[in-house]
């Protein structure tokens, strides 16, 4: 519309000129007059109305588009809404027209009049029409008139009522043109610029260049490559002409054809060719779009979109088996391809694209590259195969790089695969001694959490921040893959997380990472089922209770101290961000992989060698003695206190505390007077931590007479006979524990039974000489909750183990090895 709006309105500074038509005719826009002319409701053979306006419009200098050529055009019908922006602009380039003026006109009988003696015909005619920009689709005027003529035939007077509407219709238009131009003269105009002799190469530099070189060229939009030639709509100050003049007083550029809106342009170094024969397709790639590329999500871009092609089907008919292509050259062995089996005549529609990219290639991307997308669709169109394309630049990202707007996405930077990761994670947990007694309450994962923390604590490794990067509307931090950590021995809070997340999920322990408005930790799963959480402190600000466990938080900025400074600044900060409504977003790694895999993208680095064994068990030793004084000296504050109340339910929380820091006698002296269920029950737990099968025996039948309806006894219970052997019994009892609830999945989280699974089903190379049989345990367990048969079935396959040892009383002799009551313990079931 604006090129059209500033043709014309040189058009009218020119007319009051005295220059030669011919001289000025050239710089006019070329109109399409469609209108359908009617009468009595059949169409006219001669164009009245229509050759009314295409008189006013030669006399204003524009030129006119030869109505043989759209004889099929119907002008009603785009002046009645048929004509879309699309279509409009289809048409424009069809014919070479940058106005199209399109309406009806109809004359009908009126009857005869007898005047004077003399009889006439009379009829009445009426029109309308609208004069749309090819550009847009805009509608710039609209004109209508109506009139009444007589005379002796019915012929004349249907052609005078026709002529009197045209005349009518072309002076209302001319002078609405006027005002439009004298508003629009300064609003810069789009073109269709035709470059031959390109490609996807040189393309980039012409982009760049042109703009520059031709100060009326405002920006340039690529529709498609057909083989050597490009489309652009070129938005612009000035006429085509003026822009032919450019091109012709350039060396690199000659110009081989303008028509319309249209300028052919042939690059001088490919050989100067003739006009193109590139003709307006039905199918229009009318937008591409590709985001910027993070290497790290290679495999996330190869099931997911990369970017978004639409098309636009403008033709009567519709287009089947489309073959869509994505292609960017040295970062892609071959083209993603995808058919699109349908796209319906008039229809326009989005489709997602997806691309393998080539690991190799993106491995060696360390700072933002700018490459080329190119996207391709081939189609046939009456026999001929046509392949348009549409290439633009799009950057990729280092491959460190990630931006916070997807925060799942940091799962590809967690490698727990990784060859050095494990190394370091499996040497470090297998070679580094740790005294349970040094530390009597911790779980595995605590442990094996504290050992790995120690260790890359011993790399002393420096913090280094890297601040945050916008780059093209992405917020951009980088991150460094554990292996370039464990080679560099430097970080930042993010990548000091990734690396410990990444040891942790190798050992089996699931991560998760906490991000603040401007900052990163990690906290990891101890393992305990939050029923025991007093195991892990006795502070409730300590930890944080997740998916029925207890988690720990830990301050990856401090590294280089303590694993107890880490755990606390962990927790406080979490709980002050909490406490203050801050930004806090977690994010479960094991999760985040679903989204975007682990993508080792530094396998070539080499890392620096494992701190030695001594060097991490002293770090570990003063870890674990710091945490015993501080929970010994909590402990002891809270039990005075509990103690202190002189109640039942108050003695049994003594007690559980007690029991669970390994003080059994206390314990039992703190509830022995009580005769509960729920102090029984405990007194069985205390009893069995200690070993004492016999009386552990007693005190959980004695809790189950005085309450039937609990399923925790039940399960300890069982957990019991199955230290002594009894598989059977075993399997009884777990099978009464969850009959006690109304559903498997109430007596799954009352009980931990999800977390007593977990536990048994985790095979590590550091318990390769635990005495229990946790996959025996846990097929007894599922056992349970099958169909008698089921549990028949399990008896007879069951595998005896530990033949001859620790039998209780009920099958032999008195105790139970205290390495299995040491992965016993978690499942008990406590009563308060």
């Amino acid at each position: 519309m604006k090129r059209i709006l500033s043709l014309l309105c040189v058009c009218s500074l020119l007319v009051g000129a005295i220059q030669p038509m011919l001289l000025f005719a050239q710089d006019m826009p070329r109109v399409m007059v469609a209108v359908d002319e009617k009468i009595d409701d059949k169409d006219a053979t001669a164009r009245k109305v229509a050759g009314k306006i295409e008189k006013a419009l030669l006399e204003k200098g524009y030129r006119i588009v030869d109505s043989k050529q759209f004889e099929q055009v119907r002008g009603r019908d785009l002046a009645m809404g048929d004509l879309n922006p699309t279509k409009a602009k289809e048409l424009g380039r069809r014919y070479g027209a940058e106005l199209i003026i399109a309406g009806g006109a109809q004359t009908m009988f009126g009857g005869e009049r007898e005047t004077y003696g003399i009889k006439t015909n009379e009829f009445t005619a009426d029109g309308e029409v609208k004069l749309i920009i090819t550009d847009t689709g805009e509608i710039l005027a609209v004109a209508s008139a109506s009139s009444k003529k007589a005379a002796q035939g019915k012929a004349q007077a249907a052609s005078k009522s026709l002529e009197e509407v045209g005349d009518m219709i072309a002076a209302e238009l001319m002078t609405q043109l006027d005002s439009k131009m004298k508003e629009m003269k300064e609003k810069p105009i789009i073109v269709e610029l035709i470059l031959q002799g390109v490609n996807d190469a040189t393309l980039v530099k012409i982009e760049s260049e042109l703009p520059q070189k031709v100060s009326m060229i405002q920006s340039m939009k690529l529709r498609y490559m057909e083989g050597d030639a490009a489309s652009y709509d070129v938005k612009m100050k000035g006429t085509l002409d003026d822009l032919r003049r450019v091109f012709s007083a350039m060396q690199e550029y000659s110009v081989v054809g303008a028509s319309g809106n249209r300028l052919d342009v042939s690059t001088k170094t490919s050989g100067v060719k003739k006009a193109s024969m590139i003709m307006s397709s039905a199918l229009e790639i009318s937008e591409f779009k590709a985001e910027n590329i993070f290497p790290a999500q290679f495999v996330y871009y190869s099931k997911n979109p990369i970017g978004a092609v639409t098309l636009e089907n403008t033709g009567k008919t519709d287009i089947k088996n489309i073959k869509a292509k994505i292609f960017i050259p040295n970062y892609m062995s071959l083209a993603s391809e995808q058919t699109i089996p349908l796209l319906k005549a008039g229809e326009k529609k989005a489709f997602d694209v997806s691309a393998t990219l080539d690991k190799d290639k993106l491995q060696t991307v360390s700072e933002n590259t700018v490459a080329q997308i190119k996207t391709e669709i081939a189609y046939n169109q009456g026999g001929e195969e046509k392949v348009r394309s549409i290439t633009k630049p799009v950057t990729i990202y280092s491959k460190n790089s990630i931006s916070w707007n997807r925060p799942s996405h940091v799962g590809a930077f967690v490698t727990y695969k990784d060859a050095a990761v494990e190394n370091f994670s499996r040497n470090v947990v297998g070679n580094v001694k740790f005294d349970p007694n040094s530390y009597p309450n911790a779980s595995r994962n605590m442990i094996n959490a504290m050992k790995i923390w120690d260790a890359v604590r011993a790399f002393s490794i420096n913090y280094v921040s890297d601040p945050w990067v916008v780059a093209e509307g992405d917020v951009l931090d980088e991150i460094q893959f554990p292996r370039q950590t464990l080679a560099k021995k430097a970080g930042d809070c993010d990548d000091s997380s990734i690396l410990i997340a990444s040891c942790l999920e190798n050992l089996g322990i699931r991560t998760k990472l906490i991000g603040t408005s401007d900052h990163i930790f990690i906290m990891f799963d101890t393992g305990v089922n939050k029923k025991n959480a007093s195991r892990v402190s006795l502070n409730e600000r300590d930890y944080i209770v997740a998916d029925n466990t207890v988690w720990i938080p830990l301050e990856t900025t401090i590294i280089n101290k303590p694993f107890s400074d880490a755990w606390k600044m962990g927790a406080d900060g979490y709980y002050k961000t909490v406490d203050a409504n801050g930004k806090l977003d977690v994010i479960d790694v094991r999760k985040s992989w679903e989204m975007s895999p682990p993508s080792n993208l530094a396998s070539d680095e080499k890392v620096a060698a494992t701190p030695s064994a001594e060097e991490i068990e002293k770090l570990l030793s003063a870890d674990a003695q710091s945490l015993t004084a501080g929970n010994t000296e909590m402990l002891n504050q809270k039990v005075a206190y509990l103690k202190g109340q002189n109640n039942e339910q108050s003695a049994n929380e003594a007690a559980v505390l007690l029991a669970n820091a390994g003080k059994y006698d206390d314990a039992i002296a703190v509830i022995k007077a009580y005769k509960s269920a729920s102090t029984q029950n405990n007194l069985g737990n205390v009893y069995l931590l200690k070993g004492d099968s016999l009386n552990a025996y007693k005190s959980y039948t004695a809790a189950v007479k005085s309450d039937e309806k609990d399923g925790g006894i039940h399960l300890n219970l069982g957990l019991l006979k199955y230290l002594g052997g009894d598989h059977d019994g075993t399997v009884e009892s777990f099978a009464t524990a969850v009959s006690k609830f109304p559903s498997q999945e109430q007596a799954y989280a009352e009980l931990g039974i999800e977390n007593i699974v977990a536990e048994m089903g985790q095979t590590r190379a550091a318990e390769r000489n635990v005495v229990i049989d946790k996959g025996e345990l846990q097929s007894l367990l599922f056992s349970a909750l099958q169909d008698l048969q089921a549990r028949k079935e399990a008896r007879a396959t069951s595998r005896q183990v530990r033949r001859g040892e620790n039998k209780f009383i009920f099958g032999g002799r008195r105790g139970i090895d205290p390495t299995a009551l040491a992965n016993i313990k978690d499942f008990l079931y406590w009563k308060i």
